[in-house]
């Protein structure tokens, strides 16, 4: 009996690339919205901008994260479009001076790097709680 070699699966082999272009899509618009209302609502009080902008960037992940389509690898996949996401928004942020803080970039990227992946994961643990 001969022996057929096994395929090497790719890590971007586990992830549904058209779903997390759209998911990207999606948290684009949550980032966009939230960070024009931010400024509004920091006119009246600096605390609530702030916190309206932290919630958006965390809602805005966790809504690229979910509908995973295809992927097998959830938290590959919420990691990607959260990314993904954020790269869309990112020259928006960079045309005002206060958004080019190289630290404040990469804590972000790491923010959606961890929420994607978290929501992701969770996202296709529930999709397969449901069908077992």
């Amino acid at each position: 009996m001969t022996r057929t070699p096994m395929k090497q699966v790719s890590w971007i082999d586990t992830i549904d690339m058209v779903a997390a272009v759209r998911g990207s899509g999606r948290g684009f618009m949550v980032l966009v919205c939230g960070g024009l209302g931010a400024p509004a609502l920091a006119m009246h009080t600096q605390l609530g901008g702030s916190m309206l902008l932290l919630g958006s960037a965390i809602l805005a992940f966790v809504v690229a994260a979910v509908k995973p389509g295809q992927a097998s690898n959830g938290g590959l996949h919420g990691a990607v479009a959260a990314v993904g996401a954020y790269l869309l928004v990112l020259p928006l942020v960079l045309m005002a001076s206060a958004g080019r803080d190289p630290a404040q970039i990469s804590m972000t990227l790491a923010a959606a790097v961890i929420i994607g992946a978290a929501a992701g994961w969770a996202d296709v643990r529930r999709r397969q709680r449901k069908t077992a």
